[in-house]
């Protein structure tokens, strides 16, 4: 159909995640339907998305109610990119070389938070990080 973008993929799941994250509460799917930034989609498609979460365990269902199930994230925006990170380092055979690139792609701003967190971590440098 022209002028129709396909989605990315994982996008549609991370603009479920980031409505759950600004929510000052659970949301139904026909709320996050109805906040949807841009082409909306069909709420099949919302309730997919939250499946797919769930299994992920990145959302949970929070109660029934007579308005319809809610949903909620079951972590932070935070968490969720510290451990998107940690996945990925645990999938490469050259953790060394990806973290060196990451370091050195960061801003100088981001550097000196990263540095600032390195020097208060619980791991010494002669001890090798954890995988987890």
């Amino acid at each position: 159909m022209p002028g129709t973008r396909t989605r990315a993929r994982g996008e549609l799941e991370l603009v479920v995640l980031r409505l759950l994250w600004t929510a000052d509460e659970p949301l139904t799917a026909r709320e996050i339907q109805d906040r949807f930034p841009g082409r909306v989609p069909a709420s099949t498609t919302i309730l997919t998305a939250l499946d797919r979460l769930r299994a992920k365990g990145d959302v949970t269902r929070v109660g029934h109610e007579q308005r319809g199930i809610r949903f909620a994230a079951t972590q932070t925006e935070a968490e969720h990119a510290s451990r998107a990170m940690l996945n990925a380092l645990k999938t490469i055979d050259g953790r060394e070389a990806a973290l060196l690139k990451f370091a050195g792609n960061l801003d100088a701003r981001d550097a000196d938070l990263l540095r600032a967190a390195l020097q208060h971590s619980p791991v010494s440098a002669s001890e090798p990080a954890s995988a987890s």
